[in-house]
C-alpha cells in the first residue's frame, strides 16, 4: 500500500539538501517550469548539437522581456556571468562553459543567439541583456561557430511544442497513459515523447494533484523491461533522457544477452532497440551484436521486425539508428542500402508507407514518416533536401496534413487524434534520433516514494 507518511528525520535531512543544493550552485538560474499566467508569451529554441534540441515557452507579464531574462525563466539550467560589457550565457543544460572560464571553447564553440524572422534564423544584433522581447517573439540559443549548422527551421520545433501539450492533457491521474494504465507499453512512448524534447520525468504530470511520469515508471517500469530485450532496451532510452533512475529489478539489455550469438533477441526490432538502450546506458554493444543485426538485413536492403513479417520501414529505420549508435559508419554499405530502401517507400504526398510492397495499402502513415525522419537525421542527411522529396515535397508536407488543431496527430488523415502517432510523431519533429542521451544511470534507492513521484 502507497504511503505518504515520512518521519520528521527524513524530511528534515531533504529540506537541509535542498538548501545546500541552492547554496552550492552560486552561478546557475533555473526557474519553475510552471509558469504563473501571463498576458504574454515567447518561444525559446536551444540546439545543443546537430541531434540534440529542445522548445520552451515563456510568459511574462511586462509589455516586453529581455532576451536573458526569457531564457533565465525558461526552467533550463543556465549559467551566466558578468563579464564587465555585459552579461554572458556560459552553458545551458550543462552545455558550455563554467562560469569562472566562460568561453573555454573559444573558438571552436561558443553560445549564439538567434532569432527567427518568420523564415530563417538570424544572429541578433544586440546582446540578450539588452535585447527586448515582446509577445510572439522567437529566440535561439544554438552552441556551436557562428555561421555554423542553422537550428531547425521554427514551424516544425512548434508543431512538436503543440503536440506535446496535447499529449500532456491526457496523461492519467496515476501518471500513465492509454488504458489500462498498467500496461505501461503506452507510457513508455511518452516517456520517449517527452524525454526527446529533455523533460524530466519528475515534472511531467498532468496537474500538481496528479502522479508524475516518474512515479508512474517507480511503479511499473520494471515489469515492462522484464518482458522483452527490447523492452528494456526501448526503456533504457527513455530512462537516460529523463533523469529517472533504475526501478528495483528493472532489467537492461545486457540481461538478456547470448554472447554465444550475438543476440539480445532472435528479431531485428527488438535487436535494435536492445542496441540503443546498450548505447543509451553507456555501454558497450558487443560487435556481435552489430554483425548479428546486420546479418538479418534482407535482400532489399531493408529490416523484418521478425522472420517472415517482410521488410518495413520503421524495423529499417530503427536498425539503422542503432548501427549508427554503435558506432557503425553511416557510409557502410548495410546503411546505404537500408537507405536506399527506405527511399523506395515515400508517397508523392511526402510521407512513408510502412512496407512498400505490401497488398493491404500503401498510404503514407505518421508513425513510418517519424522513424524515417529518425533514421535520416541519424546519418546525418537533411530530409528537406531534393534527396528526400518525392514530386517536390517532404516528410514534413505530409506530417503537416496529419496535425489536427489540437496538436495531435492522425495516423492517417481524417482518421481522428491517434495517441501513439502523437507520440512518435514528437522526437520526428525535434530533429532527435534515438539514443536521446549517454548517460550510466543508477538503481533507484527505493521501490516507490510518494512524496518524490509527484
Amino acid at each position: 500500500m502507497r504511503t505518504r507518511s515520512f518521519s520528521l528525520l527524513t524530511i528534515a535531512l531533504v529540506l537541509i539538501l535542498l538548501v545546500v543544493w541552492g547554496i552550492a550552485q552560486p552561478w546557475s538560474t533555473k526557474a519553475a517550469e510552471n509558469q504563473p499566467n501571463a498576458a504574454n508569451e515567447m518561444s525559446i529554441v536551444v540546439q545543443f548539437s546537430n541531434t540534440d534540441r529542445l522548445i520552451r515557452k515563456v510568459q511574462f507579464s511586462t509589455p516586453t522581456i529581455t532576451g536573458l531574462s526569457a531564457l533565465l525563466n525558461s526552467g533550463l539550467d543556465v549559467v551566466t556571468k558578468d563579464m564587465g560589457w555585459g552579461m554572458a550565457v556560459c552553458s545551458i543544460e550543462g552545455v558550455g562553459c563554467p562560469a569562472e572560464d566562460c568561453f573555454c571553447e573559444l573558438p571552436s564553440a561558443f553560445w549564439n543567439y538567434e532569432k527567427w524572422d518568420g523564415n530563417q534564423w538570424q544572429p541578433h544584433s544586440t546582446g540578450a541583456n539588452t535585447t527586448d522581447r515582446s509577445n510572439g517573439a522567437i529566440d535561439g540559443w544554438r552552441w556551436g561557430v557562428g555561421g555554423g549548422t542553422p537550428i531547425l527551421p521554427y514551424p516544425q520545433l512548434e508543431r512538436a511544442w503543440n503536440a506535446l501539450q496535447w499529449l500532456k492533457a491526457q496523461q492519467n491521474s496515476d501518471g500513465g497513459y492509454g488504458m489500462p494504465s498498467s500496461a505501461p507499453s503506452s507510457s513508455v512512448e511518452s516517456l520517449l515523447a517527452m524525454a526527446s524534447n529533455h523533460h524530466k520525468a519528475a515534472d511531467w504530470q498532468k496537474d500538481s494533484s496528479s502522479v508524475s511520469m516518474l512515479g508512474y515508471m517507480m511503479a511499473n517500469g520494471t515489469s515492462f523491461t522484464q518482458s522483452s530485450a527490447g523492452a528494456a532496451g526501448k526503456f533504457a532510452v527513455g530512462v537516460s533522457a529523463s533523469d529517472l533512475c533504475v526501478p528495483f529489478q528493472a532489467k537492461s539489455p545486457s540481461d538478456f544477452y547470448d554472447s554465444s550469438t550475438g543476440q539480445y533477441h532472435q528479431g531485428a526490432g527488438p535487436q535494435a532497440w536492445a542496441i540503443l538502450g546498450t548505447a543509451a546506458l553507456s555501454q558497450t554493444v558487443p560487435a556481435e551484436a552489430i554483425n548479428y543485426l546486420k546479418s538479418l538485413a534482407l535482400t532489399g536492403g531493408g529490416w523484418e521486425w521478425s522472420s517472415g513479417w517482410t521488410a518495413d520501414t520503421n524495423t529499417t529505420a530503427l536498425a539503422i539508428q542503432a548501427l549508427v549508435a554503435a558506432g557503425v559508419s553511416t557510409s557502410d554499405p548495410v546503411i546505404t542500402d537500408a537507405l536506399n530502401f527506405l527511399k523506395t517507400a515515400q508517397n508523392a504526398d511526402g510521407g512513408f508507407t510502412y512496407d512498400p510492397d505490401s497488398p493491404w495499402g500503401t498510404d503514407s502513415d505518421t508513425n513510418s514518416t517519424a522513424y524515417v525522419l529518425q533514421a535520416i537525421y541519424a546519418v546525418g542527411q537533411d530530409p528537406t533536401s531534393v534527396a528526400w522529396q518525392k514530386d517536390g515535397k517532404t516528410a514534413f508536407d505530409f506530417l503537416a496534413t496529419v496535425q489536427l488543431g489540437d496538436g495531435s496527430f492522425e495516423w492517417q488523415p481524417s482518421l481522428g487524434s491517434n495517441l501513439l502517432a502523437t507520440q512518435q510523431a514528437i522526437p520526428a519533429l525535434l530533429g532527435r534520433p534515438a539514443p536521446f542521451a549517454i548517460r550510466a544511470v543508477e538503481a533507484c534507492k527505493v521501490s516507490f516514494m510518494p512524496l518524490i513521484s509527484r
